[in-house]
């Protein structure tokens, strides 16, 4: 695993060898909000694969996406809302995941087995994270998140435990040392039969998303 800082790559020095990698099918482990987070390119299979190896993963929780914006949507989600395409456009990039059944005919079934197994759904948001929308649009992809940690256990935070846990499997390390844990988490929704429902409320409140919906005419909502 090799050893960047954050502020090499956020000056540029660094940036083309982490989009290169990810590029290739690596992965990158960077900080993103209260932790760290590993990068894996969401249309290569391998990539995947090996991202669910490094964290012993046994398909417990929701996979999460990043994509560069909201028009990317379409490319990895399928049944669309029409009141989460208001919400992705209205909040966008920010802390608000919204869960969506995969675009089956976009991403392949070795890549769409492993990342829907609970409840057939994925977890979509674009980051408010600079230098993270930068490799999103970078390299024009969505690409799959998961904490840099193991399942159940804590040490995202912590470059050391990092080293520790993942050093055999991530191939850049961007480093911005210990980071603050956040008390407050991305608000999570999903839509059940076209009624949205909160999985977890957080940083983004309901009172937020009920005024972006309520400032759309009903009759105006199409998909």
């Amino acid at each position: 695993m090799r050893t960047i800082e954050l502020a090499d790559m956020v000056r540029g020095s660094e940036f083309v060898n982490v989009r290169s990698c990810l590029d290739a099918g690596g992965l990158v482990c960077l900080p993103c909000r209260s932790s760290y987070r590993i990068l894996a390119d969401l249309t290569n299979a391998k990539a995947v694969n090996a991202l669910l190896i490094s964290k012993h993963r046994t398909g417990k929780t929701p996979s999460l996406v990043f994509i560069p914006d909201h028009t990317m949507l379409k490319n990895v989600a399928s049944n669309i809302p029409p009141q989460a395409r208001i919400l992705a456009k209205a909040l966008w990039p920010g802390e608000l995941t919204i869960r969506f059944e995969p675009n089956q005919d976009n991403l392949p079934p070795e890549i769409v087995r492993p990342i829907s197994k609970v409840g057939g759904k994925i977890g979509v948001r674009v980051p408010s994270e600079s230098w993270i929308l930068r490799l999103l649009k970078d390299l024009n992809r969505p690409l799959l998140i998961s904490s840099a940690n193991r399942e159940k256990k804590r040490g995202a935070s912590s470059p050391a435990m990092i080293q520790k846990n993942f050093s055999a499997h991530v191939d850049i390390f961007v480093n911005a040392g210990d980071i603050p844990a956040e008390t407050i988490p991305s608000t999570v929704i999903d839509f059940v039969d076209g009624e949205l429902k909160y999985k977890r409320e957080g940083s983004i409140s309901r009172q937020r998303i009920n005024a972006v919906l309520n400032a759309i005419p009903a009759d105006s909502i199409k998909d």
